[in-house]
C-alpha cells in the first residue's frame, strides 16, 4: 500500500487558477523524496469555488477514509496538507476539524502565509504542525519522517508538545530556484471539464527587500534577498502555460522589474505572445523603485497588448502611517512625475491604496484621494486586513488596533482593521463606507466622469460626495435590497454587489438619485450663487454622459445617443486626465454612437467589473438613425 497524503488548495473568488503551490509540493516530493513510488499525493484543488467542499468532505468520509485508516493499520502515516492564506482560512480550519473528527490519527499539515503566527492556530484548532517559511524540503522530509520524535530534526516546523510550542531550527533559503522542479511536472493544466484554466500564478522570483509592517512579504519568510529563476526556465513553463491555452499569466513576484533578469522574462513573454496570440493579459506586483527597467518592461508589455495598466501601490500618503508601515522613502511616493512619464508614453495608470493602516485618519485620506482622483485614471481601494505574522499584527496592542471579522472579498472573512491609535472606530467604519461608495461610484463606472472633473476642478471635494451618493442610493434602493440600511456600514459594504446590480437595473431612479445629491452638494460647498450654478448646470451634462457609459444589464447592443453639448469634446479631455474648458458644456447637440455590452447581474456582479464592461464609443452604424435617444437633463429625472 502507498502512503496517503492529500495536499488541499483553494483560490480566492475572483481567481481561477491552476494549483501551482501545492503542485510544487509534490513536483519536489517526486524528485527528493526517499519513497516517491510508496506515497501517493493527492492535489485537492477547489479552484475558487468553497461550494464544493461540503461534497467533497461527504466523498472522502465514504471513500477515502478507509484508506487512510487501513495506511494506519499498515505503519503509514496519512497526511493532509492544507496551503492557507486569508481568502481560505475560515473554510480551511473547517475542513480540518472535519477531518480530525473523522480520523484522529491522521497528520494534519497547514503551510502558507496565513499560519506563519503558529502559535494562534496550533493551541485552538485541529492542527498539528504548520510549516515556517518555504515549504518544498520541509514537507518532504515530514513525509519522509512523520513520527513525533523525528520532528525535531526536521529544519522549519512549528508544533506544540506537552503544552509549549516548539520551533525546529530555522529552515535555510533555498538559493537556487532553477533547483525547484518546475509545479508543471506534476499538475494538470486542464480543470474538471477538460478545459484550459482560465489564469495561472507562476512564481519567477522570491525574497523582497522592503519591511512593510502590514506585509506578509515584509515579515521576511520568504528572505529579503530577491532571487531569481533563470529566464531558461521560465520560457519552458511559459511556454507549456500558453500551449495549454491558458489565457491569463498573473506573477507571484513581489517586485518586477527589480532585477536584471526580469527585462529578459519580459522579452520571453512578448515572444510568446506575438507566436501565439496568448497570455491575453499579464499581472505582477512591480518594483517599488519604478525605474528605467521597470519603465523598459512597462513599455513593451503594453506595446504587446499584455498590460492594460501600470500599477503603482502607494497604499496611503498621510505621513505618520507611511513612516510606521516602513514606506516614507520609497521611490512610488512621487507619484506624479511616475504618472505624468506612464501618461505621456500613452501608457494607462493605476494606483492602490488601503484604508485602514495604522497612522491614517479619514480627513487625510479623502484629501489624498481627492488629488488622486486628478492624477489617476485607474484607483483601487482595499480595506486593511491584519495579516498574522506581521509588525502591525504583533504590535496590534501597542497601536490599539481593532477589527472586525468582515467579508470583503468573496465569503472569507478576513480581520478588518476598522480602529486604531490614529482613528477610532466610527472613524474607521465611515471609511469602509467610502469603500464601498468608490467601489459603485468609481470602479463600478456609475459617475466616473463627474468624479473626474470635480476632481480637476478642484470644485468641491469628491470623497465626501461618493458617501453621500452612496447614502442617498441606499435609501433610494432600500426595497430592491431588502434590509439595506446605511447606517451599517459593514453591511453595506459586504452587500455592495447587491447595491450595484440594483442601481444598474434602474438607471432612470439612480441619475435622478445623483442628479440630486450632487446639485445639494454644489449648493453646500460653494457660497457663490452665480459660480454654483454654473457648476451644478456642468454636473447635470457629466451625469447625462455617466448615465450613457454605464454598465447595464441585457444582451449587447448598439445605441445612438443625442446630447445637448460638446460630449466627444468633453470626453475626450477627461480621458485625457484635462480639465473640460466651459465652452465645451455651450448648448450644442451632438450625437454619439455607443456599443453597449450588457452582461450586469449574468457576466459580472460586482461593482469592480463595472469598469471593463461599460458602453464605448463606435463608429456609426451604416444605416445611422434620423432620431436617436437624447439624454438631456430631463430624462434624468424620469421614473424607471
Amino acid at each position: 500500500m502507498q502512503q496517503p497524503i492529500w495536499l488541499l488548495s483553494l483560490d480566492s473568488d475572483t481567481f481561477p487558477a491552476a494549483p501551482m503551490t501545492t503542485g510544487g509540493l509534490k513536483a519536489y516530493y517526486q524528485v527528493h523524496g526517499k519513497q516517491p513510488n510508496q506515497t501517493d499525493i493527492q492535489l485537492v484543488h477547489f479552484v475558487n469555488e468553497p461550494e464544493r467542499i461540503e461534497a467533497w468532505l461527504t466523498d472522502w468520509k465514504e471513500q477515502q477514509l478507509a484508506i487512510a485508516n487501513k495506511a494506519l493499520e499498515e505503519g503509514l502515516q496519512p497526511i493532509m496538507g492544507f496551503s492557507v492564506y486569508t481568502w481560505n482560512a475560515a473554510e480551511f480550519l473547517d475542513v480540518m476539524r472535519a477531518i480530525k473528527a473523522l480520523c484522529p490519527r491522521i497528520l494534519i499539515v497547514a503551510g502558507g502565509p496565513h499560519v506563519q503566527k503558529a502559535a494562534d492556530y496550533l493551541f485552538s484548532e485541529a492542527l498539528d504542525l504548520v510549516v515556517m517559511g518555504e515549504g518544498e524540503e520541509t514537507l518532504t522530509e515530514l513525509i519522509d519522517t512523520p513520527c513525533r520524535s523525528q520532528w525535531p530534526g526536521i529544519a522549519g516546523l512549528a508544533y506544540v508538545n506537552d503544552g509549549e510550542l516548539k520551533l525546529t531550527a530555522a529552515r535555510p533559503r533555498q538559493t537556487d530556484l532553477d533547483s525547484l522542479p518546475s509545479a508543471l511536472d506534476a499538475i494538470s493544466l486542464y480543470d474538471g471539464n477538460g478545459e484550459p484554466y482560465e489564469c495561472i500564478s507562476y512564481e519567477t522570483s522570491r525574497g523582497c527587500p522592503y519591511k512593510c509592517a502590514f506585509c506578509e512579504w515584509g515579515t521576511g519568510a520568504i528572505g529579503t534577498k530577491m532571487l531569481s529563476v533563470s529566464p531558461a526556465r521560465v520560457k519552458r513553463d511559459w511556454n507549456r502555460i500558453v500551449d495549454a491555452g491558458i489565457k491569463n499569466i498573473w506573477l507571484a513576484d513581489s517586485n518586477f522589474g527589480a532585477l536584471r533578469e526580469d527585462v529578459e522574462k519580459a522579452d520571453i513573454l512578448c515572444e510568446i505572445k506575438k507566436r501565439t496570440g496568448l497570455p491575453t493579459s499579464f499581472a505582477t506586483s512591480w518594483s517599488k523603485k519604478h525605474g528605467s527597467r521597470s519603465r523598459q518592461i512597462v513599455l513593451q508589455l503594453h506595446a504587446n497588448d499584455l498590460l492594460p495598466h501600470y500599477h503603482l501601490a502607494l497604499q496611503t500618503l498621510t505621513p505618520l502611517a507611511l513612516e510606521l508601515s516602513h514606506r516614507k522613502n520609497m521611490d512610488a511616493n512621487k507619484y506624479e512625475p511616475i504618472a505624468r512619464d506612464m501618461a505621456r508614453a500613452g501608457i494607462p495608470i493605476a494606483c492602490e491604496l488601503i484604508w485602514g493602516l495604522v497612522g491614517d485618519n479619514l480627513e487625510d485620506f479623502e484629501k489624498h484621494l481627492d488629488a488622486l482622483f486628478a492624477i489617476f485614471p485607474t484607483i483601487h481601494i482595499f480595506g486593511y486586513t491584519l495579516l498574522p505574522g506581521t509588525e502591525f499584527y504583533d504590535r496590534r496592542e501597542e497601536y490599539e488596533i481593532e477589527t472586525l471579522p468582515v467579508a470583503g472579498y468573496g465569503k472569507a472573512k478576513g480581520e478588518y482593521v476598522v480602529g486604531c491609535m490614529s482613528f477610532p472606530v466610527e472613524e474607521g467604519l465611515e471609511g469602509y463606507f467610502l469603500l464601498t461608495a468608490h467601489q459603485i461610484m468609481s470602479r463600478g463606472y456609475v459617475m466616473p466622469m463627474t468624479l473626474r472633473y470635480l476632481a480637476l476642478s478642484k470644485a468641491t471635494p469628491v470623497a465626501g460626495l461618493m458617501r453621500a451618493v452612496l447614502r442617498a442610493l441606499c435609501e433610494k434602493f432600500n426595497c430592491d435590497v431588502p434590509g439595506l440600511v446605511a447606517t451599517d456600514i459593514m453591511d453595506v459594504y459586504e452587500r455592495r454587489s447587491e447595491l450595484f446590480i440594483a442601481v444598474i437595473k434602474h438607471p432612470d431612479r439612480t441619475y435622478e438619485c445623483l442628479e440630486q445629491v450632487a446639485q445639494d452638494w454644489a449648493d453646500t460647498h460653494i457660497s457663490n450663487a452665480t459660480d454654483a450654478a454654473s457648476l451644478k448646470h456642468r454636473l447635470q451634462r457629466l451625469l447625462a454622459l455617466d448615465k450613457a457609459f454605464a454598465p447595464r444589464c441585457g444582451p449587447t447592443r448598439q445605441d445612438t445617443v443625442q446630447f445637448d453639448f460638446d460630449a466627444d469634446a468633453v470626453l475626450d479631455t477627461l480621458e485625457n486626465m484635462e480639465l473640460p474648458t466651459p465652452e465645451m458644456f455651450a448648448a450644442k447637440t451632438t450625437m454619439l454612437h455607443l456599443t453597449i455590452p450588457g452582461g450586469v447581474g449574468e457576466l459580472i456582479n460586482d461593482p469592480d467589473g463595472g469598469v471593463w464592461i461599460h458602453a464605448e464609443r463606435a463608429d456609426p452604424p451604416d444605416d445611422t438613425p434620423d432620431t436617436a435617444q437624447p439624454v438631456e437633463i430631463a430624462s434624468l429625472a424620469a421614473g424607471a
